[in-house]
């Protein structure tokens, strides 16, 4: 082979083995959160509606400004009128022309309350995305946690499968040897069947787990770092204090208050029907051949005219009587907006301070059995220990050490559902929302 060749083979070769040697990039939590928010449907989807909302202020806004209209036509007219008598028809070729002006000076404050409404709509719509983006990172969190957990107890199950298989190959070999008996053989080998079956059940807990990591964050888990627990370092000292957090910053709370803002705007607005309206219009025409007249007539207008109507059918006050209930909904929506996160709040608290007592507990009860399981074994080797004895420690191993792992990955995300639920979790991860999202201010939610 040619000597150039079989350099670009060798480090062709070298090349892909240093790629393949190369250990994938670590997705950490933060890291997958803030994908999330950037490319989820769900946060995406609320954003666009943010954006159409803010498109409606200005629609209202335009009430505030000039209307200029032209009007052009051409086309045969036919005149029976005195003027064209005695010929009693006349025909001629009509063409007209007109540019209007208008500008608003009165409308029952139907423009104002318009862009009121619509700035509340918008304000609403912004706390809707920063809220969108506080629950969708709390999924991707919770998928995150959920694939670690799955690996760590496919890893406790395989460990397990490995004691099982053998202390069955010890049995099964004193069995061969006279020493033991078949029946010991049947229950160990039981044992293990059972083992094969918990490691093929948490196979499949894994693959869900990874599916729905892919549905939330829209890549299939790749080398996830376990987190810390630091989060629950930013808890409040009580319950009290993280429920004022949550009335002061949770940002479906502001929504639900800027939509009631919004409401009373539009119950406002449902009264400038019961009001005169008055505009100023200025408008020139330039016509040919206008009821039966041949020739060319041009006028000029300064007009302000005020249009006030009398009698509607009663719609208007039926309008104004469904805003009234619109506004008391909305009203209500917040109430209940405020209890239920109150609830979440509380059921979050509650949550992780019990996951917290727990996890010593079952911290000291893997240390128990391990050391159990360690002392049966070796009593068993002296025969002081059935067979029973032996596989019961195992599974009792086990059972502890999955309790522990559950318990562990339950207290991370009891702490980010605590965050979340006082709508600061993305602050907790040091993480920006959508642009489109509101700042939370500072306004005081009153009883």
């Amino acid at each position: 082979m040619d000597k150039n060749k079989l350099t670009i083979l060798l480090a062709s070769i070298l090349g892909a083995t240093l790629i393949v040697s190369q250990p994938l990039l670590a997705e950490t939590l933060t890291e997958a959160v803030d994908k999330t928010i950037k490319s989820n449907p769900s946060v995406l989807a609320e954003t666009n509606r943010r954006l159409s909302v803010d498109q409606t202020i200005d629609q209202a806004k335009a009430g505030y400004y000039p209307k200029v209209d032209l009007n052009l036509g051409i086309g045969r007219e036919r005149t029976d009128s005195p003027t064209t008598r005695p010929d009693h028809r006349k025909w001629l070729s009509r063409g007209e022309s007109e540019l209007t002006a208008s500008q608003m000076l009165y409308d029952g404050f139907a423009t104002k309350n318009s862009v009121d409404q619509t700035s509340s709509l918008a304000e609403s719509a912004g706390y809707s995305v920063a809220d969108t983006a506080e629950t969708t990172s709390l999924n991707a969190i919770q998928v995150y946690l959920d694939v670690l957990r799955r690996q760590q107890l496919l890893a406790l199950t395989e460990d397990n499968l490995e004691s099982h298989d053998r202390i069955f190959s010890q049995i099964k070999q004193r069995a061969d040897s006279g020493v033991g008996n078949q029946a010991d053989v049947q229950q160990s080998s039981g044992r293990l069947a059972l083992s094969k079956a918990n490691l093929t059940a948490n196979k499949g807990n894994l693959e869900d787990a990874q599916t729905n990591y892919l549905r939330v964050i829209g890549n299939r888990p790749e080398s996830l770092v376990e987190p810390t627990d630091e989060c629950c370092n930013t808890a409040p000292a009580t319950v009290e204090d993280a429920i004022k957090i949550a009335y002061h910053q949770h940002p479906a709370l502001h929504a639900a208050i800027a939509g009631h803002e919004a409401a009373l705007a539009q119950q406002q607005g449902a009264e400038a029907p019961m009001q005169p309206t008055v505009d100023l219009e200025l408008s020139t025409s330039a016509n040919n051949d206008i009821d039966g007249v041949n020739g060319h007539n041009n006028d000029a207008l300064a007009m302000i005219r005020m249009r006030y109507n009398l009698l509607n059918g009663g719609a208007d006050k039926a309008r104004i009587n469904e805003t009234a209930f619109l506004s008391e909904n909305a009203k209500e929506t917040a109430n209940l907006t405020k209890r239920e996160i109150e609830n979440d709040v509380r059921l979050a608290w509650n949550s992780l301070l019990t996951i917290t007592s727990r996890l010593q507990y079952l911290e000291q009860r893997v240390s128990s059995t391990e050391n159990t399981r360690e002392a049966y074994q070796q009593q068993f080797s002296l025969g002081l220990r059935t067979l029973l004895d032996l596989l019961d420690t195992e599974n009792e191993y086990l059972t502890a050490r999955i309790d522990y792992t559950n318990a562990k990955y339950d207290r991370i995300y009891a702490c980010y559902w605590l965050a979340e639920t006082m709508g600061k979790l993305l602050e907790t991860l040091k993480l920006d929302a959508p642009e489109e999202a509101i700042t939370i201010s500072s306004v005081e939610v009153t009883e």
